[in-house]
């Protein structure tokens, strides 16, 4: 019995490959260089792709926490939720392409920018204050 087996891969070609590799090193220092200026202005970046999603997950520190508004107005599809540390704010950018989470630690950042941050989501908070919030908003 012979079995014959069929696939639509195409063969690897070692030079595609490392032209690929190479293009994909150049990007991440980019990314990498673009990174280190966040850091310097107090937001910490870790930055996850995978095939089909992009993933950045920003820690926002205090002398940062100005930029909240900011970067919150960005996003689309955006909504806040309470966890035990602070406060996450979750969207997408680009056309959907890429998810952001932005996370602050409470006791970093003042009432006002909280409110900033409430009001940039547009989601009335006071009235989910008692609990975790995981809807997005509308």
């Amino acid at each position: 019995m012979t079995i014959i087996a069929v696939t639509n891969a195409a063969p690897l070609k070692a030079k595609a490959v490392s032209d690929g590799v190479e293009d994909v090193v150049a990007e991440a220092w980019s990314v990498f260089s673009e990174v280190q200026d966040l850091v310097k202005l107090g937001v910490e970046v870790a930055v996850t792709v995978r095939p089909g999603e992009i993933l950045a997950d920003l820690v926002v520190r205090k002398e940062a926490a100005h930029l909240l508004p900011i970067l919150v107005k960005e996003l689309e599809n955006s909504g806040i939720n309470r966890t035990e540390t602070g406060f996450r704010v979750a969207g997408t950018m680009c056309q959907g392409n890429v998810s952001l989470r932005i996370i602050i630690d409470s006791s970093q950042i003042t009432v006002e920018q909280i409110e900033a941050l409430v009001a940039a989501v547009d989601i009335d908070f006071d009235a989910y204050a008692g609990g975790e919030y995981t809807e997005w908003a509308a």
